[in-house]
């Protein structure tokens, strides 16, 4: 009777040691993969207009960017009525953009959409 309740004691306390130690080894690190995206459109009548924008998943673990998930990015960058001088789309894990540079009535402009946008 003794040698069962020892054996009891002793598996049951094996078994609470071994809880410890795996919630001890749980990372405490919170990350979450939210989508981001951002814009910009500027338009002066419906023959002239620019706009481009990006979207993409970004990595934030505790609350802090981490990094863009680079697989998930697209963007576009359009115009409409104006001399476009360059356009494109940069994609890095640090930073992710789309941008468009036009002149309109002489003036150089850029129109410029980037990820990270609410986490940069």
């Amino acid at each position: 009777m003794k040698r069962r309740i020892l054996l009891g004691v002793l598996l049951l306390g094996g078994l609470l040691i071994g809880l410890v130690n795996a919630a001890g080894s749980v990372s405490t690190q919170s990350c979450w993969t939210p989508w981001d995206h951002n814009s910009d459109v500027r338009q002066w009548s419906d023959n002239e207009w620019v706009w481009t924008g990006i979207h993409g998943q970004v990595l934030v673990c505790n609350g802090q960017f981490k990094m863009v998930l680079t697989d998930t990015v697209y963007g576009t960058a359009t115009a409409k009525g104006v001399e476009v001088i360059s356009k494109g789309l940069k994609i890095d894990s640090k930073r992710s953009y789309a941008y468009v540079t036009y002149t309109r009535y002489g003036s150089i402009e850029t129109a410029f959409a980037d990820i990270p946008n609410y986490f940069g």
